[in-house]
């Protein structure tokens, strides 16, 4: 396929180009995940609701991000299992075809068309509009697009820019022609070697995946353990994981130059030059993180702080110097996950509502914090994590934090997919008189299969304010991997071969 980018996907692109100034109730200033829930809670309660996207309604998660990336992680997925057949005596051979590869991450974004359309969006009551949006006076938007510019007046404002890459400072390397997660999946060919520079989540995710898909891969990682936010456990099972694909690790590399280089007949290469060694490669993907976008939007003019680490806001997402204005999604820092800009437009969206959403909006807010919120990196193995983990616990809580591992070894459901490796860590607090009563789950990681899922059953026992006890006592299906859940919680209060085994946390896990 040869299309150009304008016409990929083109019925995200808004259409209207209007001059005509607008009023509205409510204008919600980007179209990603944290905008499209704003926009729908506000429009469900009746306001009327503009959206201005500058690009294409969907935002990172849908063209750039979540759906194409666990797609490719899927397809991979399916060609892995495929060579795996072996042992049943099926023989695979050669490489899938990178145009189908292509063909099918196009065809599972363009099914969310129903749903993210701006003419679906006009359904539901939410009129889009293309252009760059700047504040030019109080509750004023000046809207710039190719035809002109038009102003748009609203009683509330939501801020939903999201973020852009993140280009760490690395001498030459603004000088090569780099891949990011906005342009890889439109790749015209496999990458021969792809050096991935990045060892969080999304680095981790599409090494393996290229990994699995034929190219070779080198990820390079500044830090000395891979997914640092997680438990070392859950770093060393990926690190394995991905070496066992394949995949060139290299820890504690600080790259100090990069370059380009002629590596084939007619093709430019990237050498990323390392202390003692250079990597060559035919493509460079920068997974090093993300930053707020907030330049360029008049937000000094409405006396909005921010900073480079996003705009300045309260728990409800209110702007703390701005009454009218709302922030959501990763335009305000933090974590910067598609379900905690989603939960972060919730509250945007209620608290554009009036006194009573505002209202609505502070209750639910502790509920909200994206930190809350269970991440999880959808590598083979998957690795979710929620809350404190057990160097946290134990510097936080001394003596009174407590962990509970159960290994996947014991898993009659793991054992029938061959899916023995994976385990649970249970993280919590005894009160201080020892009493079983007293116990707080605060944290929780789960590698293996289905451990997204895990997490969400892990963690919903604290988050909800249940006692520990409740779920170590609730029955669950036979044979499902949810049996992991109640047996590691069944540790917290009893001993035996099959439960989650019981230790005080120290302070130096991490």
């Amino acid at each position: 396929m040869t299309d150009s980018s304008e016409s990929r996907h083109a019925w995200a692109r808004p259409t209207d180009l209007d001059l005509t100034p607008l009023t509205a109730d409510v204008v919600v200033i980007g179209g990603g995940s944290a905008g499209l829930t704003a926009a729908g809670v506000a429009a469900s309660q009746g306001r009327r609701v503009v959206m201005v996207e500058r690009d294409r309604t969907g935002g990172e998660c849908l063209f750039t991000g979540c759906v194409p990336s666990k797609t490719l992680m899927s397809l991979a997925g399916r060609v892995h299992a495929a060579r795996g057949a072996q042992a049943l005596g099926l023989s695979v051979t050669g490489q899938p075809d990178w145009a189908a590869v292509r063909a099918e991450v196009r065809r599972v974004i363009d099914s969310f068309e129903r749903v993210d359309a701006p003419a679906a969006l006009a359904a539901t009551g939410v009129q889009v509009i293309a252009g760059e949006a700047a504040f030019v006076s109080p509750h004023v938007l000046e809207v710039m697009h190719a035809r002109g510019q038009r102003t748009v007046t609203a009683a509330e404002f939501i801020l939903a820019t999201g973020s852009q890459v993140r280009v760490p400072d690395v001498p030459g390397l603004r000088g090569v022609p780099f891949l990011t997660h906005e342009t890889v999946f439109e790749l015209p060919e496999r990458p021969e070697h792809l050096i991935v520079m990045g060892g969080g989540a999304v680095g981790c995710e599409l090494s393996q995946a290229f990994a699995r898909l034929g190219s070779r891969v080198t990820l390079l990682h500044t830090g000395a353990r891979l997914l640092p936010r997680d438990e070392p456990e859950a770093s060393a099972a990926v690190l394995k994981a991905l070496r066992a694909d394949g995949v060139t690790v290299h820890l504690n590399a600080h790259a100090r130059q990069v370059q380009t280089r002629r590596v084939q007949v007619q093709a430019d290469g990237v050498q990323v030059e390392l202390p003692g060694q250079a990597v060559l490669g035919t493509h460079l993907l920068l997974a090093t993180g993300k930053r707020p976008r907030v330049q360029g939007l008049g937000l000094e003019v409405i006396g909005a702080p921010f900073t480079e680490d996003g705009l300045t806001v309260r728990p409800s997402m209110q702007s703390v110097g701005c009454a009218y204005l709302w922030g959501a999604g990763d335009v305000v820092g933090g974590p910067m996950f598609t379900h905690g800009a989603t939960e972060r437009g919730t509250l945007a969206g209620l608290g554009s509502l009036g006194p009573l959403g505002r209202v609505a909006a502070r209750l639910r807010a502790p509920a909200g914090r994206a930190e809350r919120i269970p991440h999880v990196t959808f590598t083979d193995p998957e690795a979710a994590q929620w809350g404190l983990t057990e160097a946290q616990a134990a510097q936080t809580h001394r003596g009174r934090a407590v962990v509970v591992e159960y290994d996947f070894s014991h898993l009659d459901r793991a054992a029938t997919e061959n899916a023995g490796e994976g385990f649970v860590k249970l993280v919590a607090v005894r009160d201080r008189l020892g009493s079983p009563l007293g116990l707080q789950v605060v944290g929780a990681q789960v590698v293996g299969r289905r451990a997204g899922e895990l997490i969400q059953l892990l963690s919903v026992t604290p988050r909800l304010g249940i006692h520990p006890l409740r779920t170590a006592l609730l029955p669950v299906p036979y044979p499902t991997f949810a049996e992991a859940v109640r047996q590691t919680y069944l540790g917290l209060f009893t001993q035996g071969e099959h439960f989650g085994r019981s230790r005080p946390a120290r302070p130096d896990a991490g």
